[in-house]
This record gives C-alpha cells, structure tokens and sequence, in this order.
C-alpha cells in the first residue's frame, strides 16, 4: 500500500505511568504534581565534582520527570548521563568537565520500558576551590515538543485521515510528473469523490460521515503501489497519484479502487452505512504537463463521471468539458445574483384565453433574464441552476413582485405565476412569499399561483398549508403540467385546486391520437366532478384548438394564441421593475 497513510497518533503512556513511590507522603504529594507533567514541571540539581554526585532540590519532581521511584533516581552525574538518548550534548558534556561556565540544551530522557521525555537542562557554576558546584535547572517540556511533533505532521498529513495533504499530494505529483518527464514512462493522477455524504450527514450525523471519509481513504490506500501516493485533497475528495501505468492499466486500478469501496458497508455507531466513489482520470504526463493542469482536468472528469452516475470512471479527453460543476456553480451564482441586483429578471407575458379570436385578458408571467449583452435568457438556462444553488427562493419573490407591480397599472388583467417547491417547502420564504400577497391583497384576487403537479407530490404537505394560506388572501391556485404526475384524489380535494393546466405532451397533436384524446376526456371528467377549470398548453394550430374546445376545455394556452412578450401591446415598457406610487386623496 502506499506508504502516506499513517496517522498521528499520541502515545501518553509514559506519562500517565505513575512511578512507585517509597511513602506515603511522597505519594500524596505525587497526586497533585502528575497531572502537570507536560505544564513546564521542573526541579533542580547541584552537582559536586569532586564526588561526581547529584543533590535534588525536589525528588518527588524528579522521579516524576524521569519515570523512576524516588529511591532509583540517579545519584551521580554519570549515571544520569546514561539516561538521555543518543549523544550528549558537546556543551553539557563541556560544562561537567569543568570547561564551560554555563550550558543550555534539550535532550530526551529514556524511562523505563523504553518511553521517553522531553526535557530542558540550563546550569552554571557558581563558587569556588572546594566549593564550586554546578547548579542545573530540568524542566519538563514535553508538551511542547508532542505539539510541535504533531504540528510538523500536520504540515504533511490531513488529520483526519492521515493521509497527505493537499500541499504536499500536490508536491507529490509534481515530484511524478518531473520523474515521468525525464524518462519515457506513463503515471495517472485520479481524483476520487465519495457518493452522497450529504445524505450521511443528514441521516446518520457528522461523525458518522467522518468514519465514511476515515474508512474509504484509508481502502483506497490499501489496494495502491508502494511507488503511489494518496491524499485527501477537499472534504470528500482523494487524490491519488500511480507512479507507473498505460491506458490498460489505468482501467484495471480505476475498477478496483471502485470494488474496495463498494464491495462492504463502513460500520459506525450509528449504523452500517453503504458507499460508492466516482473516480476522474487524467493521463501523464500526455494530458497534463504539471500538476494545475493534471488537478483541473481530474475534476472536470469527476464531474463527467458522477453525470454517469454513482460507482462510475471517467477519463479525461479533449471533449471533456474542462469548466467544473464548482465552478460553474459558483459563476452561475455570480450571473443570478447580477441580474437581480440590476433589476434584469423580466417577465414575458403569454395570453390565455377562453376561444379562438377573444382578446386575451388573461396572461402566464414567464421568467426571463436579460444578459449583460442584452440577450434574452430563458428559464431553462437558469432556473435549474438557481434551485441547485438556493436562490430560486429570490426569483420566485422577484417574479411576484413584477406581477403585482403590473397589476397596479392594468386593472383589467389576471396574471398567473409559477412558484417552486422549495420555495413552499421553507417556512421562511413561504412566509415572506405569503406576506408580499397579504401586502397587496387588493391585487390578489387577479393572481393564480401555480405549482407543478411533480412538485406538489414530493411535498404534499406542505403544499396544502401553502395553498390554504394564499387563497385566504383572494388568490386561485393551479396545478401545472396536470397528467404528468400521480396526484391521488384525496390530494386533489385536500388542496382546494382552482385550475388544472393539462400537460402539453397530451395537447400537443391531440387532434391526430386518439391516445391523447381519451387521456384529455378524462382529465376533463375529473376536473368538472371537483369543480375546477381547465387550461389546455402548447396548443400550436387550429386543428387541436377546436377539439380541445369541442372536448370542453375551459381555456386554451399555445404559440397558437400568442407567444410569450416581454414587451406586450397592452404594457409596452414591460413589467415595472418598481411599484406603481398610489395617488392620495
């Protein structure tokens, strides 16, 4: 296995090994000074060079620092001596022999059974002729040095894992790819990312996800080279380096890094708990010339590889979008965020009406950005991203705020607009949703908020409470793209329902399948018994206007009727971006 893989860890056994004292009052007295053995303990000692003896000022202390009885402590320098680790220090040797005034030094005492302790010695003579002695200070100072050991580690080492670092992972794949380039030899970086421990975290707690993360670096080391290396790179990511490996190869390690995690559960105290990576793959030094552009590249094939799904291997090729799920992320975020600051979400404006030739007094609010160049954007480029992102709560706000505001300013339209569900499932924001209506209640009875019916399975209770709140303000509720979800009947008379809007896929060539047909008659019969009414999408020509009117749909929606403006005949400069000022009498 690779050899990086080993954790810190504190060995306090030789301080928590209390010596054997000769009486009781040396015991006593041990029990208030052993546990600040790594708190700067010290004593001190006069040396007499003509005896070559030692005199403790405090025996007890003594003992402690050097792990013995009081009455196994070293009488004589010599002996002494005998208990520090490898050489002498020059200066201390010099000091005793009478050749220095004073030393300073750190060495570390050997206890029995083999533990050892750090201490400080400084001593100085003072006196003279027969008098002269030399007094030394010893002090404890192996708390500083097992914090200073673990620091150096943890300069290298994750501390979670034990692994490498990022630093020094990163320093071992420049170290390969110095080598590869140098001779004629292939290697692989690897970037592995564990499945779901978001889901660990929710279901199982935090210290159940560090066991996962403890448990799958450590497998992965297990099954590597000698030669390779492994470290823990971000939360829940590995990077590995292969010393030495073809294409061939580089499959066969990517398939058994990806069976060592799978093939059994981690055990935790919260539970066993099943687990899967995905593996991105970069050739070397062919696709990456230094360790940059080899991290970059692993990441932009993780994320291709976890697109695939969950267990899954991508390597890196000249197709591989080299942007990352990260970083588009966090540029999409920057993208929203503008436009709302710049008050660039619009709405396009798409009638609804009850027949062919009505005009239209009854508009949809679809969601548009415009661009930094002016270009309109559609929903599909960047709602998905806000609701990855949490921000489609503001946008869901924003459109609303728009509607309303252009309700202010055309008394003689109704306006229905979408909400997502992760707007209704937050007490937060659904509260600030429901306050924005309570603020303009004279405008809510002209408004119809629409949920998807998909939408209101996965959060069915929480949806009821949202409905019941925004139609005591006077607004009607819809269910959008109705068909294309299992919505029971107890769900559809729990939620007092305004609207059905009939999924376009059923709409769309009605006139022309006989499927689609008797699927729209049953919808129909089932929104007459519950006392809604209908809203029949993406009508595209007159064949299927007239069925579906001859069915008895109660309004018709489509590029047929019109399609969506930004800037209508009835509101030529768009929605206003800000609310209308009320005249006062």
């Amino acid at each position: 296995m690779a050899d990086n893989a080993k954790a810190f860890t504190h060995d306090n056994q030789a301080d928590r090994a209390a010596p054997q004292r000769d009486d009781d009052r040396g015991a006593a007295q041990f029990e208030d000074i052993a546990p600040a053995s790594e708190h700067g303990l010290q004593t001190m000692f006069e040396f007499n060079p003509v005896a070559g003896d030692l005199n403790w000022s405090d025996e007890l202390v003594a003992a402690h620092i050097l792990g013995v009885a009081v009455g196994d402590l070293s009488a004589s320098g010599k002996d002494y001596a005998l208990n520090i680790e490898g050489e002498e220090d020059p200066s201390r040797a010099a000091a005793f022999a009478g050749e220095r005034d004073g030393y300073a030094c750190e060495y570390r005492l050997t206890r029995p059974g083999g533990a050892g302790h750090w201490v400080e010695e400084r001593g100085g003579w003072i006196g003279a002729g027969a008098n002269r002695r030399l007094i030394s200070v010893i002090r404890s100072i192996e708390g500083r040095k097992r914090r200073e050991e673990e620091l150096s580690w943890l300069a290298v080492n994750d501390e979670l894992t034990g692994l490498l670092n990022r630093v020094h992972l990163r320093k071992a794949l420049e170290n390969n790819l110095r080598r590869l380039k140098d001779g004629e030899g292939a290697g692989a970086y690897l970037l592995a990312g564990i499945d779901d421990v978001g889901a660990v975290n929710a279901d199982f707690g935090f210290d159940a996800a560090d066991k996962v993360i403890f448990d799958i670096g450590h497998r992965l080391a297990g099954v590597l080279g000698p030669d390779d290396r492994i470290g823990r790179v971000a939360g829940t990511k590995f990077g590995i380096v292969i010393a030495d490996c073809d294409a061939e190869h580089l499959r066969q390690i990517c398939v058994r890094l990806l069976n060592v995690v799978r093939e059994s559960v981690v055990e935790t105290k919260a539970g066993v708990i099943a687990t899967s990576i995905c593996l991105g793959a970069v050739e070397l030094p062919a696709q990456a010339e230094n360790s940059s552009a080899a991290m970059t590249r692993a990441e932009a094939a993780l994320d291709a590889a976890k697109r695939i799904g969950k267990s899954s291997w991508s390597c890196f090729t000249d197709k591989t979008d080299v942007v990352s799920m990260r970083r588009r992320n966090s540029h999409m975020s920057d993208v929203i965020l503008t436009a709302l600051n710049e008050r660039r979400i619009r709405l396009a404006f798409q009638p609804i009406v009850c027949d062919l030739g009505e005009t239209p007094k009854k508009f949809e609010c679809l969601i548009r950005m415009h661009g930094e160049n002016g270009e309109t954007i559609p929903a599909p480029e960047f709602i998905p991203a806000a609701e990855r992102l949490g921000l489609v709560h503001l946008l869901d706000r924003r459109v609303l705020e728009l509607a309303t505001n252009t309700l202010a300013v055309c008394p003689d339209i109704h306006l229905n607009v979408n909400i997502s569900m992760e707007t209704v499932k937050d007490f937060v924001w659904a509260e600030g949703y429901i306050a924005l209506l309570r603020a303009k209640q004279e405008l809510a009875k002209r408004i119809t908020v629409e949920l998807t019916e998909t939408q209101v399975i996965d959060a069915i209770d929480a949806s009821i409470e949202f409905v019941s709140e925004i139609k005591k303000l006077g607004c009607s509720f819809g269910i959008d793209d109705f068909g294309a979800g299992y919505t029971s009947f107890r769900n559809l008379k729990a939620m007092d329902i305004d609207i059905l809007k009939i999924d376009g896929s059923f709409v769309t060539g009605v006139s022309a399948s006989r499927e689609n047909q008797l699927f729209v008659r049953t919808l129909l019969d089932l929104a007459r018994n519950f006392g809604m009414k209908t809203v029949a999408e993406w009508v595209d020509n007159e064949a299927d206007a007239m069925l579906l009117k001859g069915l008895g749909v109660d309004y018709l929606q489509g590029y047929l009727l019109g399609k969506p403006e930004i800037n209508p005949d009835w509101l030529p400069d768009g929605a206003p971006n800000n609310a209308p000022r009320l005249e006062r009498m």
